[in-house]
């Protein structure tokens, strides 16, 4: 599901990223009676800006924080897993992203470096996206964020991708594509086995 921010405003209570929805479980909200067994995925565009709902505790130590003035932003729940199945998919689902972005929208070389999108600018790579995961009452939520442009108050090491409005909603459909494609064949392949 693609939102917008008003959408997002309310469901959440606020118009952009700042990671308090992380804190508890979110899938309801967004679907109701529609919510997925196998996960759930929502979609928007919107700036980023977490200082105090951070999840990550090395960024909470160092005093860091995340900030893009524009970013494409996915909300993940999958229920019934615990936080090491679920930092592997996030993983599994970042590396999914990341080629989907480098090669089809950027055109450029990139690889994904544990859950960073890191894509080739110049003679270096620079990070595109933030991500993590936590688990909240069963279920594991997966933020992750990708930069279109990340501004002046990101860290130097941060890529713009500067994806046009088209471009932008054409990679959120085909995320979500690939999210849903995912879980599903991650679903059936549980059930088949013989013992």
């Amino acid at each position: 599901m693609i939102i917008n921010r008003n959408e997002l405003k309310t469901i959440t209570g606020c118009d952009y990223y700042d990671g308090a929805v992380l804190h508890q479980r979110f899938a309801y909200k967004f679907f109701k009676k529609n919510v997925r067994a196998v996960g759930n995925i929502v979609a928007f565009e919107a700036p980023m800006e977490v200082t105090t709902n951070l999840i990550d505790l090395e960024d909470a130590i160092n005093n860091d924080y995340i900030y893009s003035i524009r970013a494409i932003n996915f909300l993940i729940e999958i229920p019934n897993i615990d936080l090491f199945a679920g930092v592997c998919f996030q993983r599994l689902y970042n590396a999914q992203l990341g080629s989907l972005l480098c090669t089809k929208y950027l055109q450029k070389e990139g690889y994904v470096d544990g859950d960073d999108i890191m894509v080739k600018e110049g003679e270096e790579f620079k990070k595109a996206s933030v991500s993590i995961a936590t688990n909240v009452n069963g279920a594991v939520l997966i933020h992750v964020g990708i930069n279109i442009n990340a501004g002046n108050k990101a860290p130097n090491f941060a890529y713009s991708t500067h994806l046009t409005d088209e471009a932008s909603n054409a990679f959120m459909v085909d995320a979500i594509q690939m999210f849903q494609v995912m879980v599903q064949d991650i679903f059936t392949a549980t059930t088949k086995t013989i013992a």
